[in-house]
């Protein structure tokens, strides 16, 4: 194995920071290592402390290099901003009324006139994520090698806050390392949970994860909007510790071994034994009424997410429904809980084998879904693949061009 063949993905988590290592092989990316560090420095989905997240990627990269004894070509990086804002555009190029062979060039032109547009002083564009093209009004996937009058592109653009994406190139800046891609956590996670089925029919993924929680909806086959919420796991714990007067840690406890949501009408209540702030004395709580604070949490989640679906105008076109991933949601009962709350299909997410390949137990591991996705936005978009004209009546499939 060469030092060509390492790439490497980082999602930077509230709760974790998780790497993964990998090489491609057989059309796929495989994760032959993986490392997974308490996260430090990070608050509400962005980082707040440089030095603490810059030393704790800059040690997964030195053991990550000792280990499997190479450089790492790619690092792809996620990033979660409450300041998201995200837009579709389609712009069309013509070419003065003549029909011509879609080139490379033609392409990335159309790509880049779609993604113009004024953006805020505070603000910054991440790499826009193409959506479908059009040539002549009839939608394809592969637009180079094809004639046409005209041809357009939709785009899907996110913005984000300038703070939010330099503070990711400064930690590693300090790492003595760059990055190939920042991707949207939702975006990245989608890149392989969500089939192109799904993609077409509508689904929205919902992520809750410790500090925030993210959804990206896809519609038509791409992605047609994306945002945060200042609410997760995290919310969860504090409001627990705030309704029975007890730590954090406690509390965290008490989430972990007790708690669920939407029980089953034939669970009895119960006491659980837990101690309260600045008191050694053993106190007890309801177990039915632990379940109503996390639940609240829940139902308010829901809620945000409704409301923005619908001034979106997007809450009925989601005929695939929901898949959920993120840590908060491996507590018990979520999936029929959110099912009953969102009236519609709504299942837990799986990784798709097609595109990534590893450890089945890393694969299961709802933790590394964003590292998995972030390894497929290596290499070659696939837009920038040829198709290859017919010869002598047999098909030769598409050429990828590398010359980028």
């Amino acid at each position: 194995m060469s030092n060509s063949d390492i790439f490497a993905s980082i999602d930077i988590g509230s709760s974790k920071i998780v790497m993964l290592i990998a090489d491609f092989e057989e059309e796929k990316y495989h994760a032959i290592g993986n490392l997974s560090r308490v996260s430090q420095g990070v608050q509400d989905g962005k980082i707040v402390n440089l030095e603490s997240v810059a030393k704790i990627i800059k040690e997964m990269i030195q053991e990550a290099r000792k280990k499997y004894n190479q450089g790492i070509r790619f690092v792809n990086i996620n990033i979660s901003d409450l300041h998201l804002i995200t837009s579709n555009q389609n712009r069309q190029i013509s070419f003065n009324g003549k029909s011509k062979v879609i080139t490379k060039a033609d392409v990335i032109q159309a790509i880049q006139n779609s993604t113009a547009g004024a953006v805020a002083a505070n603000k910054t564009k991440l790499s826009a994520i193409v959506n479908n093209f059009t040539v002549d009004d009839k939608m394809v996937d592969y637009p180079i090698g094809m004639k046409a009058e005209v041809l357009g592109v939709e785009v899907h653009l996110s913005t984000v806050s300038n703070q939010s994406l330099n503070n990711i190139k400064h930690c590693l800046d300090a790492c003595d390392i760059g990055t190939d891609n920042i991707v949207l956590d939702s975006i990245a996670s989608g890149a392989v949970c969500v089939s192109q089925e799904d993609k077409d029919a509508g689904v929205c993924l919902l992520d809750i994860g410790a500090a925030v929680s993210n959804i990206s909806v896809f519609s038509k086959g791409g992605v047609a909007f994306s945002q945060v919420f200042k609410i997760g796991g995290n919310t969860v714990t504090d409001n627990i510790s705030q309704a029975f007067n007890t730590s954090f840690e406690e509390a965290e406890r008490l989430k972990l071994d007790y708690g669920m949501v939407q029980p089953d009408s034939t669970l009895k209540d119960g006491l659980i034994e837990f101690y309260q702030i600045d008191s050694k004395e053993s106190h007890y709580l309801s177990h039915h009424e632990l379940i109503k604070v996390i639940e609240d949490v829940y139902q308010e989640i829901t809620s945000l997410i409704k409301k923005s679906l619908k001034n979106e105008k997007l809450d009925r076109a989601l005929k695939s429904g929901f898949l959920i991933i993120g840590g908060a949601s491996k507590i018990e009962n979520c999936e029929s809980f959110l099912l009953k709350q969102f009236k519609t299909r709504t299942k837990i997410a799986k990784i798709n084998r097609d595109l990534v390949s590893g450890n089945e137990s890393l694969l299961n591991d709802i933790n590394y879904y964003s590292a998995f996705g972030l390894l497929t936005f290596n290499g070659v978009e696939f837009y920038l693949e040829e198709v290859e004209p017919v010869k002598d009546g047999k098909w030769d499939g598409f050429k990828k061009i590398f010359d980028l």
